[in-house]
């Protein structure tokens, strides 16, 4: 292609000064690869500081991801050496990012650029730099939105790369085509590395770039800019939405802790359908801080939860996040471990805590007890002499008082609202020698244990929530 060097740097400082990405005196953490990109953006920069920012000042930062053996040294040597003869400081680290992808069970691209983007913030913050530099092209940006696209992302996935991130990191090429890049680097004679893991059909990235986006820019020579522009669009209507979404969350949120948030099902109803799929987005956002890995079929999945009769269901979503339905509420938390079943015996005048409760258990009382809290009164002279109090199991079910039939205990639960989280620690007093279920916290009576007309003396269990 025709190149044309000042037209390059016109197209470079307009973007730079369209978006603020840089102010004079700023310290810059410049991400080099090795690659066109990345090395025509250091010397555009170098460009740049000698006509508009005098007092800006570059540090170059490698990081070698050991993915490539010989070739990834030979990367970093390179590197190395354009700093030296630039005279511009080098921050270099080596990360086994295949080793430690294996060791997380996790996609190897998505750990790589993790451990990147974590090791230039590193970098940034030990040399004092105000901003980060990447390598982004138009055309990586044009790459990223067909990508999304054939996944299924909305709006927020589509608006592509951003020219500023965390008012960090910028992208001052973001205006500028991939053969630009290379045809500079041509033109003024400096050499470059390139990646042979580009050319590796097999990967979704180099499909699109080496045979869709040429066929996109034979229909359209001006393709990649008019994709550009619609990530520009979309971009803006999600700074909207955010804005929007940032003044009805709050309504929806029922509460929020550590490593739990519950949102009304009500409240999500009631939002129009843009809204409550980004609200549904952004509390997956403030439990894990970011929504990687959450494609749009995972969020429709959820949508199905504030469907009426979806009570009890749950969906497991990427970074081991679970979401259930509870009532008029929709619960998002960390995937908890399952907790470890229990068996205590229950003696009267004896206390134990267990499940979340304290429990007492007296026997041989005359007269019914009148004090607050969950009182179960049952017939002494039925009740075994031996109790116990375990969690429930496979199974379990009884018949409650006012029935004739047994129903299952996760039936019961269910009627009574008990939540989903509690469940599996939820103690039941069973009777030690025969495992029979006898009572539990808010749920009724087994009906052989109740009382009855007859009933000459009582057996007296009180409950106490939140003493474990």
């Amino acid at each position: 292609m025709a190149f044309d060097r000042a037209a390059l740097l016109a197209k470079v400082r307009t973007t730079i000064v369209r978006y603020g990405m840089l102010e004079d005196g700023d310290l810059v953490v410049v991400a080099v690869s090795g690659g066109p990109d990345s090395v025509a953006l250091l010397h555009l920069l170098e460009e740049l500081r000698g006509s508009f920012y005098p007092h800006v000042r570059l540090h170059v930062a490698h990081l070698n991801h050991q993915l490539r053996g010989e070739e990834a040294e030979a990367d970093e040597a390179f590197v190395r050496e354009l700093a030296e003869r630039l005279g511009i400081p080098f921050t270099s680290e080596r990360r086994d990012v295949r080793a430690l992808a294996r060791t997380q069970g996790r996609n190897l691209e998505e750990v790589a650029r993790e451990v990147r983007y974590a090791f230039l913030r590193r970098v940034a913050a030990e040399v004092g730099a105000r901003r980060i530099a990447t390598g982004h092209t138009l055309t990586d940006q044009a790459e990223t939105f067909l990508l999304r696209l054939l996944r299924g992302a909305g709006g927020e996935g589509l608006s592509g790369i951003h020219p500023v991130v965390d008012d960090l990191i910028v992208r001052p090429l973001l205006a500028v085509r991939r053969e630009e890049t290379r045809a500079y680097c041509e033109a003024l004679g400096i050499p470059y590395r390139m990646d042979r893991s580009n050319l590796e059909l097999e990967r979704w990235r180099n499909r699109v770039r080496w045979e869709v986006l040429p066929r996109l820019v034979a229909l359209n020579p001006q393709a990649l800019e008019a994709i550009g522009r619609a990530a520009e669009r979309l971009r803006v209507d999600e700074a909207y939405f955010d804005e929007v979404l940032g003044n009805v969350f709050p309504d929806a949120l029922i509460s929020r802790e550590r490593d739990m948030l519950r949102l009304s099902v009500e409240k999500l109803r009631a939002l129009h359908p843009a809204l409550r799929s980004r609200a549904l987005r952004e509390a997956i956002r403030q439990l894990c801080g970011h929504t990687r890995r959450v494609t749009s079929q995972h969020v429709e999945a959820l949508e199905r939860l504030l469907e009426p009769g979806k009570s009890g269901r749950r969906v497991l979503l990427p970074a081991a996040v679970v979401v259930w339905r509870e009532f008029d509420a929709l619960t998002f938390r960390h995937q908890p471990r399952r907790p470890q079943p229990y068996w205590r015996e229950l003696c009267p005048g004896e206390p134990i805590e267990v499940g979340g409760f304290g429990i007492w258990l007296e026997r041989g009382v005359v007269e019914a007890p009148t004090s607050a809290g969950q009182i179960v009164v049952l017939d002494d002279e039925r009740v075994p002499e031996r109790l116990a109090v375990r969690s429930r199991r496979p199974g379990d079910r009884y018949v409650p008082v006012g029935r004739r039939r047994p129903l299952k205990l996760k039936t019961l639960m269910w009627a009574q609202r008990i939540p989903i989280s509690e469940r599996d620690r939820w103690p039941l007093v069973v009777t030690a020698e025969e495992d029979r279920i006898v009572c539990a916290p808010g749920l009724p009576v087994a009906a052989e244990f109740a009382v009855r007309a007859e009933t000459r003396r009582l057996a007296v269990i009180r409950f106490e929530r939140g003493r474990t």
